[in-house]
């Protein structure tokens, strides 16, 4: 009981610290589904929300590790748990598969506090640009799986390209 419990606070860390980005594309965690940034710029940025409160599945493998283009409830339940918790803003994000699609980001698992920062998603073509970074800090006493669950308007389409950048 006591490693589900820090598995699951080490989760909620995560989570939590996923939401390291620029001013543009925070999020506001209100019933309906916005971003501050309300119209894509000139550059081809895609607006999106981060998804809050929820968790990679312990039945998940390392090989699901990378990006994913989800676009049904069933796919995303196959990866995902939601994960409450107390207080105004413990409730998962509401997502609505008839309007977005996720984009989920799933990192190795690590005891080196796993952070995904810096996240930019813009149009290039055809194609979905996802660039984030994955930086590895101090040394923990258990392992966490870091996630990104970014939540976008279907009317941007198009396959996912991903560029990483590590930092340790």
């Amino acid at each position: 009981m006591r490693a589900i419990l820090k598995t699951l606070a080490a989760m909620l860390l995560v989570l939590a610290s996923c939401n390291n980005q620029s001013k543009e594309n925070q999020t506001t965690n209100s019933d309906s589904v916005e971003t501050e940034q309300q119209q894509a710029p000139a550059n081809n940025a895609i607006p999106y929300v981060v998804a809050q409160n929820y968790f990679v599945k312990n039945t998940v493998g390392e090989d699901r590790n990378g990006i994913h283009k989800i676009e049904t409830q069933a796919a995303f339940d196959e990866l995902f748990s939601p994960a409450a918790s107390m207080g105004k803003d413990g409730k998962p994000t509401p997502i609505d598969f008839d309007k977005q699609y996720v984009i989920a980001i799933i990192s190795s698992t690590s005891d080196l506090t796993p952070t995904i920062d810096s996240i930019a998603v813009e149009k290039q073509g055809e194609e979905i640009a996802v660039t984030y970074k994955e930086v590895l800090g101090e040394k923990q006493s258990f392992t966490v799986r870091p996630v990104a669950i970014l939540l976008v308007d279907k009317q941007y389409q198009g396959n996912l390209k991903t560029e990483i950048q590590k930092e340790i």
